[in-house]
């Protein structure tokens, strides 16, 4: 300063406004890390997410009430998919469940009914043999869902290509499908337990194939969890 006048230099104003943009940009990376940590993204299959999600969704945010969810509803094929390319950390899939760079584990048991109507000619049996399903028309999932793998794994290629098998996107489609009388269906139990008790429809055994059915988590390999996922 000299004379009573102040150095007014251009440089030194914009040093400041630097500064200050660069402590708020790093101020904002962290709020936006920390939110990161403490947001749940979580993908599910359609399945799981009609009929198990809701209640573990419940329990979750009761115990972490400080964390955020995102949730992505997709068939298995297209969540491993996205565990795969990091768009979800874990992904709750039916079986079979493979693809590259995804590590799957077991998480819950189910079993495969028959579901019919209660007028259907199959109502009085209480099982069903496996290659009998080759003479109805049956309704399945959409090629890409864990269901619809699992069904073309008991019949064949061939038995799901028929004119008179019909592929639904979403389970309750295929459930409305079997109570109007439109054909039967190979659906997990869990799927159908309040119908069943509500006698819409009925669950018939399924005899000769294996009714076993699995669901899995879904993580990518070597990936580091946020706090949410863990």
């Amino acid at each position: 300063e000299e004379d009573g006048i102040r150095d007014r230099s251009p440089s030194r104003g914009l040093g400041d406004v630097y500064k200050r943009q660069a402590d708020e940009g790093l101020e904002t990376a962290r709020a936006a890390a920390g939110m990161a940590d403490r947001t749940l993204r979580l993908g599910v299959g359609h399945t799981l997410a009609t009929y198990l999600l809701p209640g573990l969704l419940r329990r979750y945010r009761e115990r972490f009430p400080q964390h955020q969810t995102r949730i992505t509803v997709g068939n298995t094929a297209e969540l491993l998919a996205m565990v795969a390319a990091g768009a979800v950390e874990i992904g709750l899939v039916g079986s079979p469940a493979e693809h590259e760079g995804v590590l799957v584990e077991p998480f819950m048991h189910d079993r495969l009914v028959v579901i019919v109507a209660p007028g259907d000619e199959w109502a009085g049996s209480g099982s069903v043999r496996l290659d009998a399903l080759r003479d109805r028309t049956l309704l399945t999932r959409e090629p890409g869902s864990a269901l619809y793998a699992t069904v073309e794994r008991l019949l064949g290629t061939a038995a799901l290509e028929r004119q008179d098998v019909i592929t639904l996107a979403e389970t309750e489609a295929i459930k409305r499908s079997v109570e109007a009388g439109l054909g039967v269906a190979l659906v997990q139990r869990i799927a159908v337990e309040r119908e069943v008790a509500a006698g819409m429809l009925l669950a018939l055994a399924l005899c000769g194939g294996d009714d076993t059915r699995t669901y899995s988590l879904a993580r990518a390999k070597g990936g580091e969890l946020s706090a949410a996922a863990r």
